[in-house]
This record gives C-alpha cells, sequence and structure tokens, in this order.
C-alpha cells in the first residue's frame, strides 16, 4: 500500500486539498495499476513560522526574496 506523505504550509482551501488528493490518488493508481482503497494520501499543514528556507521563516514578509539567495553572506 503506497503511503503518499505531503508537507505543506497551511492555507489551502478543504476544496483545494480533497482535489490534490484525489489527484494523487489517481496518477499512483494509474502508474501502478492498484486500487485505489490500497492509496493513502496525508496533508500535514505546517505553520508559516515553523518552515523556513535558506535561513529564513516563512512568515517573514520578505520571504520570497531571502528564501532565494544561493548563498550565505561572508561574516
Amino acid at each position: 500500500m503506497p503511503i503518499i506523505n505531503v508537507d505543506c504550509w497551511e492555507g489551502f482551501s478543504e476544496e483545494q486539498k480533497q482535489e490534490w488528493i484525489k489527484g494523487l490518488t489517481e496518477i499512483t493508481v494509474n502508474l501502478f495499476n492498484i486500487p485505489p482503497d490500497k492509496v493513502l494520501v496525508l496533508l500535514r499543514e505546517v505553520p508559516l513560522s515553523n518552515w523556513g528556507q535558506a535561513g529564513t521563516a516563512a512568515s517573514d514578509p520578505d520571504f520570497l526574496s531571502k528564501s532565494r539567495i544561493t548563498a550565505l553572506p561572508s561574516k
């Protein structure tokens, strides 16, 4: 039985999450030729303050620009 774990930010609507689960299930069923009841999808929503990239928390208002750095600044 495939178990698909998805860690994501909070904020997706219930409709979006349902479509996501449905899509992941359909892709897995078609790829591996297994019945849908053998596919388990877990969405784990993480608060933005608990998610970071490039040394910046996702809750930072400038996260998009700060998280795109490719090298840490020299000290």
